[in-house]
């Protein structure tokens, strides 16, 4: 029962203080890439109290120890952030707007354009957050080589309290583009469907509000348990300044005597 209470951070999160909280930003040179290291916080740490105890507000916390799919999602939490449930890498995938099934969206036809998205859905509650600081990026980035959008993957608190109560777990393909819609009618990023079969969130560790970032030759940059835009903002601008000054390698570090 404790760890429930733990990883939703809602619960017992700490006070966002720092820029990019409990996280070095600062990338390291491949051959041919900047890598950022991942941010796998199992506790939601980067976000304040107040914004903890909003989120909290909007689920039944009692059901979160009792329900078998929340269980089942706080086992997966807690087995990314030890670095388990995802092959590092690319893994390609084709998906259909939530607004309109005649625009698909290709991860591997984009190469070359800075790409980083995160899932959701519309009972998730930090995934619901992130979406006015995502606006704000996508706005940011437009005209730029860059792609952002929201993967809609799995309920997280499917009919729960009365925010909730209209979205119980989908039966459907219909029926959950139907709330992937209603989740898009909140946000200006492009919202693209897994199918009810979850194949693209299970390639990506089966984490409700992860993101990914890829840079310009499909290279996974950055990975995290949640979708902070602080961080997201902080890796596109790096990557955009150093292709801008033609890729410099790393300088090396002299060694003080």
């Amino acid at each position: 029962m404790r760890s429930a209470f733990l990883v939703c951070a809602w619960l017992h999160g700490l006070l966002a203080s720092a820029q990019i909280q409990n996280w070095n930003p600062e990338p390291y040179h491949t051959d041919s890439a900047l890598i950022f290291r991942d941010d796998l916080d199992y506790y939601l740490n980067s976000y304040s109290q107040e914004e903890i105890k909003a989120m909290r507000k909007q689920v039944n916390i009692w059901r979160m120890n009792f329900d078998k799919v929340i269980k089942s999602t706080i086992a997966d939490l807690r087995t990314y952030s030890e670095g388990g449930n995802f092959k590092p890498g690319f893994h390609d995938f084709e998906l259909r707007s939530a607004l309109d099934s005649s625009r698909r969206y290709d991860l591997g036809e984009a190469k070359g354009r800075v790409r980083a998205f995160m899932f959701g859905s519309i009972t998730n509650p930090p995934a619901r957050f992130q979406l006015p600081y995502w606006d704000r990026l996508q706005e940011k980035y437009a005209g730029k080589d860059v792609d952002l959008f929201l993967v809609y993957g799995k309920e997280l608190h499917p009919e729960d309290k009365p925010k909730f109560k209209d979205y119980p777990a989908p039966k459907s393909e219909y029926e959950k583009r139907r709330y992937a819609r209603d989740l898009a009618a909140m946000t200006k990023l492009p919202v693209f469907v897994d199918g009810l079969n979850d194949a693209v969130l299970n390639a990506y560790g089966r984490v409700p509000n992860g993101v990914y970032v890829f840079d310009v030759d499909d290279n996974l940059v950055f990975r995290g348990t949640w979708a902070d835009s602080r961080k997201i903002e902080h890796i596109i601008d790096t990557l955009l300044k150093w292709y801008a000054d033609g890729r410099p390698k790393a300088k090396p570090k002299v060694m003080s005597e």
